[in-house]
């Protein structure tokens, strides 16, 4: 364990790197942080930090920047407690005042105001919908032979899937399978969905019943899609270009590409995060040599029991880990009392 002094200086070295970007210097804590020691004692103790890998030096003659070992040590003993300013707070209440009837939505709009506030890259995966039920069905038709069946599901989840008309159903047809489809699915989760209602269906339109047959089975394979997926949402991709660790094109344009794969997002997501708290990846720590520059913080939203998904925000190792932190922290209060009426 560190001594006093030694944390004292880590500390100022964590705090001052992330807020300038810029190496730190014994004179500069020396001048900022009134430790009451010299700039040689300083440099005595950042060299002991440096052997004991907290901090690193980038180039020669330079300050100290802190290691992943080092951001790790702040976060998990020396992070404090921030509290977010009348403007931040204002702007994560302008959210959840809106009226947001759809779930996608409000996690749409989430991303974007976490994303706004950190300035920060906000990665989401969409909740797995286990108790998806229907909530309206229909069927519209697009051109000859061809129509759209819609589901709206009670997440607020808009599923389409274009399917095969035969040449003989009518518009009027189309009403009334819509109408029997709500009639007898709504409120239904795909378990629920037995052969004894597609029976039912068949049985008030039997000179439609291979088209109907069909129609339910496109319907059942969507919803199980629905109830077996996350959908994965982001905002402000851009973002990391505003920060000097990213002037690289050829870095940054690697980020980019990186944000497009939803298959990797997922499974970034999926391991970094752990039920009912906030985790924190740094550097190295993270097992995909694509993010071993940056840190993730992810935290798995709960509302009554239903999980929300999983909340990610990456940005680079030099990250305000206390600001996200207090983000996310409010973000969560607020939809718990949104969500309350919601799902």
């Amino acid at each position: 364990m560190l001594d006093d002094r030694k944390i004292k200086i880590l500390r100022a070295i964590v705090v001052d790197y992330i807020a300038t970007a810029e190496p730190v210097g014994s004179r500069t804590i020396a001048r900022k942080y009134h430790m009451g020691i010299s700039p040689a004692t300083i440099r005595n103790e950042m060299a002991d930090l440096e052997e004991l890998g907290y901090i690193a030096q980038p180039y020669t003659s330079a300050g100290r920047i802190p290691s992943d070992k080092g951001y790790r040590f702040y976060v998990d003993f020396l992070m404090p407690v921030v509290n977010l300013s009348e403007n931040e707070i204002n702007a994560i209440h302008q959210i959840f005042k809106k009226r947001i009837k759809e779930l996608e939505d409000l996690i749409e709009e989430t991303s974007r105001v976490i994303s706004n506030l950190t300035n920060y890259t906000t990665v989401i995966l969409g909740p797995q919908l286990h108790d998806s039920r229907l909530k309206h069905v229909e069927i519209l038709r697009l051109e000859k032979g061809k129509g759209l069946l819609i589901m709206v599901t009670n997440y607020g989840t808009i599923v389409h899937q274009i399917i095969e008309l035969p040449q003989n159903l009518k518009d009027s047809d189309l009403t009334r399978i819509s109408n029997l489809f709500n009639k007898y699915l709504v409120e239904k989760t795909v378990e629920e969905i037995t052969p004894d209602y597609m029976n039912r269906i068949k049985n008030e339109m039997r000179e439609y019943e291979e088209a109907l047959k069909s129609f339910i089975q496109v319907l059942i394979e969507r919803l199980q899609e629905v109830k077996e997926s996350g959908k994965v949402f982001s905002s402000g991709s851009s973002r990391m270009l505003d920060f000097p660790e990213f002037k690289d094109v050829e870095k940054a344009r690697n980020f980019l590409s990186l944000i497009e794969e939803e298959d990797f997002i997922i499974r970034v997501l999926k391991s970094t995060s752990k039920p009912n708290r906030i985790t924190i990846s740094i550097g190295n720590e993270n097992p995909w040599k694509e993010l071993q520059e940056f840190s993730i913080i992810t935290t798995n939203f709960k509302v009554g029991g239903k999980s929300l998904g999983i909340f990610g925000v990456i940005g680079p190792t030099r990250m305000d880990y206390s600001k996200v932190v207090s983000i996310l922290n409010k973000v969560e209060d607020y939809l718990n009392e949104t969500l309350s009426t919601l799902i």
